[in-house]
C-alpha cells in the first residue's frame, strides 16, 4: 500500500481550522493510500518531525493541506530529495498551488506520477539560507507581508489589502545594488521581486511571465513613484495587469543583493536580511501536478 505522510495547517493559523485528520485519513484509505499525520502543534515542530522521517528513510510521499506557508515550511526538507510533494491548497495565499494549476484539493493526485519544478537557493557567503519556491520580496512589498503576518483574525485574501493601507503611511523607496547573472545595477526602488513563480500575497500577478519550469528567475522593480503610484500598480496587479512604464523586469540565474539594512521575506514567510544571493535550481523539487 502506498504511504502519504501528510502536513496539515497549524489550527492557530488564521484562514479557519485545518483538515480533520480523521477525515482526511478516510479519504486516503479509500484510494488504497495509508496517511501518517505529521502535523505538530506548531510550524517548527511539524518541520522537524517531517525532517526526522526523511532521515530516517521512511517518507514515500509528502501531502500539505494548506498555503504557501506550509508548502515554504515543507520545501525545506523536500528540495533535491526527490520525494513528491502534493498540495491540497486550503490557505489564506494559494500562490505556489495556483502558479502551477492546482486550485482545488484532490487527494487523488497524491497517486499521480510527479513533476519537476525549480526553486530558488538563497545564500549568503556561500552558507545556505532558505529554499523559495514562489516569489522573494524586498522594498515595501516585504512591509506589507510583516503586516500581514501579524494580522491574526480570518479575513482571507484580503488581509494583504488590508496591510497595505496599514503600512502606506511607512511607505519609502529603497536603494538597491543588484548582481545580475555578474553585470552591476542600483535602483531607487520601491519594490523589488524575484519570482520562481508569477504570484504573490494571495494572487499579485508580480512576475507575470514567470514560470517554475524555465529555468530563470524573474526580477521586477517598480521605480520612481511615489505612495499613489505605488498603490495603482498594486491594484492593478490584483487585476492581473502588471505592464505600466515604471516596471522593469528582466530574468536572470542569479540575483545578488546588496542594501541597507533590508529585509527579504519569500512564499510569505521572514527570510532574512541583506546580503543575500538567489539562484535558480532547475527540478529541485517533485510535485504532483494536475491531469492535463
Amino acid at each position: 500500500m502506498t504511504t502519504v505522510h501528510v502536513l496539515r495547517r497549524p489550527p492557530t493559523r488564521r484562514g479557519g481550522p485545518p483538515a480533520a485528520a480523521p477525515e482526511l485519513r478516510d479519504t486516503f484509505r479509500g484510494l488504497g493510500v495509508d496517511m501518517v499525520d505529521l502535523t505538530g502543534e506548531t510550524a517548527a515542530a511539524s518541520s522537524q518531525t517531517l525532517r526526522e522521517a526523511i532521515e530516517e528513510g521512511v517518507v514515500e510521499r509528502v501531502a500539505i493541506v494548506g498555503g504557501d506557508g506550509l508548502v515554504h515550511l515543507a520545501v525545506q526538507a523536500l528540495a533535491e530529495s526527490g520525494i513528491p510533494l502534493t498540495i491540497l491548497p486550503s490557505g489564506t495565499g494559494n500562490d505556489f498551488a495556483a502558479a502551477l494549476g492546482i486550485h482545488e484539493p484532490n487527494p487523488a493526485s497524491v497517486l499521480l506520477p510527479p513533476s519537476p519544478v525549480d526553486l530558488l537557493r538563497v545564500s549568503r557567503d556561500s552558507e545556505h539560507v532558505r529554499w523559495i519556491a514562489s516569489v522573494a520580496i524586498a522594498g515595501f512589498p516585504a512591509q506589507i507581508n510583516e503586516r500581514a503576518n501579524r494580522i491574526r483574525f480570518p479575513i482571507g485574501g484580503m488581509v494583504y489589502t488590508l496591510a497595505a493601507i496599514a503600512e502606506l503611511p511607512r511607505f519609502t523607496r529603497r536603494r538597491f545594488d543588484i548582481e545580475v547573472d555578474g553585470e552591476q545595477l542600483s535602483t531607487d526602488s520601491a519594490m523589488l521581486a524575484i519570482g520562481n513563480t508569477c504570484f504573490m500575497g494571495g494572487g499579485m500577478l508580480v512576475c507575470p511571465d514567470a514560470t517554475p519550469t524555465d529555468g530563470q528567475a524573474h526580477l521586477t522593480t517598480i521605480e520612481g513613484v511615489g505612495r499613489l503610484g505605488l498603490l495603482r500598480h498594486l491594484v492593478s496587479q490584483r487585476g492581473g495587469t502588471a505592464d505600466r512604464p515604471e516596471v522593469l523586469r528582466r530574468t536572470a540565474q542569479q540575483v545578488i543583493l546588496h542594501g541597507p539594512t533590508t529585509d527579504v521575506w519569500g512564499d510569505g514567510e521572514y527570510v532574512g536580511a541583506l546580503p543575500l544571493r538567489i539562484d535558480v535550481v532547475p527540478g529541485a523539487l517533485a510535485v504532483t501536478l494536475p491531469e492535463a
